[in-house]
């Protein structure tokens, strides 16, 4: 890497005590994944009043989005990974360049995905073998949010692109303004409150788009303005930052997104058959089941911040810590989100639904979901974690093993078991606990350590480290320091 000025000011994230740093990063991503979430829940609560498939239609789009959000992944994992060594290196004009480079090819991505989703959205409500109810009220959600897929694709990158500096309070707070102005949008839309017309299913879904442009406005100000939280430059000294290295960096934790999302198309075709009620409780389970997730994710993406912040200081033992210190927090709250949905599952499901029969399968099949939620914790935290650190395939590779073998099961164990939906139930249960053991295993034997070393240095082991950043040994940036003397250090959460 480029040479760093003496002057300058290391991140927090390399200086600061572990535990008082992944505190400060994980609290405000933990309210900001919260409002992402809140973003389905919102839609989901407020058409309940429309019936049940109105309810089904909304709680399964989730799964096709999930599809068109990983592919924001192919680059939004590169940026993380090279904006946060780069930092933790003192290179901010090289992590700026990341983040301009990558946020450009989201945009392509994002524009694509747009006019797929648009004119797809009817076939692939037919493929799950949804009812005629459903698959029209798919189509009217479905295709307004798909088709500006752009909007939280782009959104999600800028905010891996502060995360990455080390700031996530700005994000929090744009994301706040985001969801409340989506909760304000949605009854209007949906019922024709006053002035607004009435749009059914179809306004909970302009609501939530006009909230993600809204958010999208936000981070562009910043870009403007060049706002010191977000590192943002189309040009910089030293090695050059290519597109394809953010890309293959960021194509196997795509693909873990788009096999996971064709995992619970899967399971809703699957679920389809035994009714609608049925195919409502695996989509409202999976947001109930979102509250400890977002809770491990939250942890792991503040982890992987500090683990790509201080390899790229050469402190890798800084980020063991900061992965141990992650796992007993989510393992903490993980045991305390157990109880709470093995006792109280229906005030949970009422959230979403009031339908008779969805509640007596709801009831069973959260119950058996709260089994694998001490597994989900330690496997978010160890997976987001080791993808801070470039290292991406393994774990992508063993996400998608699973999500493979869980597709024909999903068909074949609940006649076996002759439960129903509830054999859905245990297969997530039991694959999730398996990859849960495999992911641990490999991030202990530390090869992650080295991060993308060879390939941000631009030196001969570049081209091989592209092709297999597992391969690389060599070590990792010391500079810690801003590229450039004229350069000011970042302020507030990011220096």
């Amino acid at each position: 890497m480029s040479a760093a000025s003496p002057a300058a000011v290391a991140p927090r994230g390399v200086t600061g005590p572990i535990p008082r740093e992944l505190l400060r990063l994980a609290l405000p991503l933990l309210v900001s994944q919260v409002l992402r979430i809140a973003y389905q829940w919102v839609d989901a609560m407020w058409v309940r009043g429309l019936g049940i498939e109105a309810t089904a239609a909304v709680t399964t789009s989730i799964f096709v989005m999930w599809t068109l959000y990983s592919l924001g992944d192919i680059f939004g994992a590169g940026i993380s990974a090279y904006v946060s060594q780069l930092r933790g290196a003192g290179e901010t004009r090289r992590a700026g360049l990341a983040a301009y480079k990558g946020l450009r090819a989201t945009a392509v991505i994002g524009l694509v995905c747009g006019v797929l989703g648009m004119f797809g959205a009817r076939h692939i409500y037919r493929f799950m073998h949804a009812t005629p109810g459903v698959v029209e009220n798919g189509v009217s959600y479905l295709s307004v949010v798909a088709g500006a897929a752009v909007l939280p694709m782009l959104a999600s990158n800028c905010e891996a692109v502060m995360r990455a500096a080390g700031n996530t309070r700005l994000s929090m707070v744009f994301d706040l303004g985001a969801v409340g102005l989506n909760i304000l949008l949605a009854p209007l839309l949906i019922y024709g409150i006053g002035p607004f017309p009435e749009l059914g299913v179809a306004g909970a879904a302009w609501a939530t788009v006009i909230a993600e442009a809204a958010l999208l406005a936000c981070y562009a100000v910043l870009i403007l303005r060049r706002h010191p939280a977000f590192p943002f430059a189309r040009s910089a000294p030293g090695p050059p930052v290519r597109t394809l290295a953010l890309g293959r960096v960021g194509l196997p934790v795509a693909l873990i997104g788009l096999t996971f999302s064709l995992v619970y198309v899967a399971f809703s075709r699957a679920a389809a058959q035994f009714g609608a009620a049925s195919l409502a409780v695996v989509g409202i389970a999976n947001r109930i089941e979102s509250i400890q997730f977002v809770v491990a994710v939250s942890i792991g993406i503040a982890c992987a911040s500090l683990v790509g912040q201080n390899i790229g200081a050469g402190r890798p033992e800084r980020a063991e810590f900061a992965i141990r210190t992650g796992l007993v927090w989510s393992c903490a709250v993980s045991l305390v989100l157990t109880v709470t949905m093995c006792a109280w599952p229906v005030m949970f499901l009422s959230m979403f639904t009031r339908d008779a029969q969805a509640l007596t399968l709801g009831v069973p099949y959260l119950r058996i979901l709260a089994a694998c939620l001490l597994a989900t914790g330690v496997e978010m935290v160890t997976a987001e974690a080791v993808l801070g650190s470039g290292h991406t395939r393994v774990v992508s590779m063993l996400y998608t093993v699973v999500s493979l073998i869980r597709i024909p099961l999903a068909f074949w164990l609940p006649g076996v078991m002759h439960n129903g939906v509830l054999g859905i139930a245990w297969l997530i249960v039991i694959t999730c606990i398996l990859r849960t053991i495999a992911i641990v295993w490999w991030a202990a034997r530390g090869k992650w350590r080295h991060g993308l070393s060879a390939e941000l240095r631009g030196g001969a082991g570049a081209h091989a480290m592209l092709a297999d950043p597992e391969a690389s040994s060599g070590a990792s940036g010391r500079g810690a320091a801003t590229d450039s003397p004229n350069e000011p250090p970042q302020r507030g959460d990011s220096a």
